[in-house]
């Protein structure tokens, strides 16, 4: 199976398929946008505007530091603050970061970089966030005081940088990028052009002409991934150039209609189980591509990784690696992407996922929040990994193994408060027959209860206090995390019970200082290297390896069923 991930607004029509020519159509291109990694690197360094900016970068002054909950709060009262210089960073995370300086403001756009994002208050009036990156629109002003709240969940945060642009030069930025896109995809069109009647009928014409020939064949950006909801229900995702609608032709000679208001095309399963079928869109075909639901078995093979987030090259190699391996469900534990608010980051994430050819799970982290510290509504993730109904929390069942996904994300800090939604799905959840008759009873979320590689970190209170009864009452055997960007593993005894920690953040981005770690815990083991696991059980017993980018093992443990 090739993977592309993207949210569709659908409707699916199943109907016969007489032609059987278009069937066995061959495919018009070769690879999807963002496998050619040179145009991916040149379409994302443009996606932020380089000229008329004007970094605000003297005058600031920290006003406070606070834990405080909540995401909407009211501007605080400030005395005088203390002097600092940006880029500021702090090691707290869960923390509110207040900044202030005083200028002469023009009509135009603030850009804010803060982790893991910013609010912003012009006089004491909030000002609210674009739709578009960190854009925050402004008025001109004389001497306006700008407050600026950093909110992290990271583990370091603070304020980066701030810049001012005007009007202008953002709207010739748009127009530019614009261009610069479309540049990009018809160089990608020529160069994966696969139908060779195509190539040899545009081959006679001018650049211009083949554009307007090549309109209509539209590209996939992302190839199809198949993708698993928090609560098992799968689906296949895809994005293309274009919204509108799309075919899949399956081997058969049946079709489903797919349509897209966004570029991104979904197709749920329903009760299908094996599928091999081809996309047409326009005078466009892809494929075949193959996909199968797992199958209810004793024994499964999971594949855990955490914390691509960015670091694209490693990540194709996890992902190459992990096919390797054939597993029935890949679980990514959060840090998808390095900016959740960066317009390309998650079809390209969509892309490196694809060739594990294999179902996903896809658990948010903070970092696929970036940028929507408004409201807590990450919309690219939700626009890309994420149906509108679904939820970014849910319970699962696959072979001898039930896995609980929780979101600590959706509060600030990070958490999942009494009362809430989350937190009085997760009590009966624990308490269901489902989950007390299954043989493994696991946890996978962002956050870890335990961690020790990062210096002055030792884990997630909140989710410790979480999770830490049902610890003494053996009703959890695993909790997979990540966060912390390395290997980190802890066997810990509960009141007679044990439960193993697992931390895999090695999945792709920039991995916690050698040397560098907290007192305590103290974990069973600690590898600070890029890295993947393939966890084998069935009803009896899990068996855990650990793997690095050239395939060398580096840990394993076994774990037989208590009786």
């Amino acid at each position: 199976m090739k993977g592309v991930v993207f949210l569709v607004w659908g409707i699916l029509i199943l109907s016969s398929c007489e032609n059987k020519s278009i069937k066995n159509a061959s495919p018009t291109y070769g690879e999807a946008f963002f496998s050619n990694e040179h145009l991916s690197k040149v379409l994302l360094g443009n996606q932020f505007p380089k000229d008329g900016l004007r970094l605000i970068d003297k005058n600031w002054e920290l006003l406070s530091i606070d834990s405080l909950p909540g995401i909407d709060r009211d501007l605080p009262e400030f005395e005088k603050g203390e002097k600092i210089t940006l880029p500021h960073r702090v090691s707290l995370p869960n923390h509110s970061f207040w900044y202030r300086t005083f200028l002469d403001l023009k009509e135009g756009y603030l850009i804010i970089d803060s982790d893991d994002g910013a609010q912003l208050w012009i006089d004491g009036k909030r000002i609210r966030r674009e739709k578009e990156l960190e854009f925050f629109k402004v008025d001109g002003k004389a001497n306006a005081e700008l407050i600026i709240r950093g909110i992290n969940n990271a583990m370091a945060g603070g304020l980066r940088k701030v810049y001012w642009i005007g009007k202008s030069d953002v709207d010739r930025w748009r127009a530019t990028h614009s261009a610069l896109k479309d540049s990009l995809i018809f160089k990608s069109k020529i160069h994966s052009l696969q139908n060779i009647e195509l190539q040899d009928e545009i081959n006679f014409l001018s650049i211009q002409e083949q554009q307007v020939k090549l309109r209509d064949y539209s590209i996939l950006m992302s190839e199809p991934v198949l993708i698993s909801s928090a609560d098992g229900d799968y689906f296949v995702r895809w994005v293309s150039e274009k919204a509108g609608e799309a075919n899949l032709i399956f081997e058969d000679g049946s079709v489903a209609k797919i349509h897209s208001q966004n570029e991104v095309f979904t197709f749920s399963l329903e009760d299908y189980s094996n599928h091999s079928f081809r996309i047409s869109q326009e005078k466009s075909f892809f494929g075949p591509f193959e996909f199968s639901i797992p199958k209810s078995k004793e024994s499964i093979r999971l594949a855990i990784w955490a914390d691509s987030q960015g670091g694209w090259e490693t990540f194709q190699t996890v992902s190459d690696r992990i096919s390797f391996h054939q597993p029935d469900l890949s679980i990514g534990a959060g840090d998808l992407v390095n900016n959740g608010s960066e317009t390309y980051a998650f079809s390209r994430f969509l892309q490196k996922l694809s060739t594990m050819n294999s179902p996903q799970l896809l658990v948010p982290g903070n970092h696929d929040y970036d940028g929507f510290y408004e409201d807590l509504q990450p919309q690219l993730l939700r626009k890309y990994i994420q149906r509108s109904f679904d939820k970014s929390y849910g319970i699962l069942q696959i072979g001898a193994a039930t896995i609980i996904s929780l979101d600590p994300n959706l509060y600030f800090p990070v958490s999942i408060p009494e009362g809430s939604d989350q937190f009085n799905w997760f009590k009966e959840a624990m308490e269901s027959e489902e989950w007390a008759l299954s043989p493994w009873k696991i946890i996978v979320l962002h956050q870890p209860p335990y961690s020790q590689g990062w210096p002055g970190y030792q884990g997630e209170k909140s989710v410790l206090d979480l999770l830490e009864p049902y610890f003494h009452q053996g009703k959890i055997d695993l909790v997979i995390a990540g966060h912390t960007h390395d290997y980190e593993r802890l066997t810990k005894d509960f009141s007679g019970n044990k439960v193993t920690f697992l931390i895999v953040g090695g999945a792709g981005g920039s991995l916690e200082p050698i040397g560098q770690e907290s007192d305590s815990p103290k974990m069973d083991l600690l590898i600070k290297e890029h890295h993947f696991g393939i966890l084998e059980l069935d009803s009896t017993r899990f068996s855990w390896r650990v793997y690095g980018l050239d395939g060398q093992e580096f840990d394993s443990l076994l774990v037989n069923k208590a009786k």
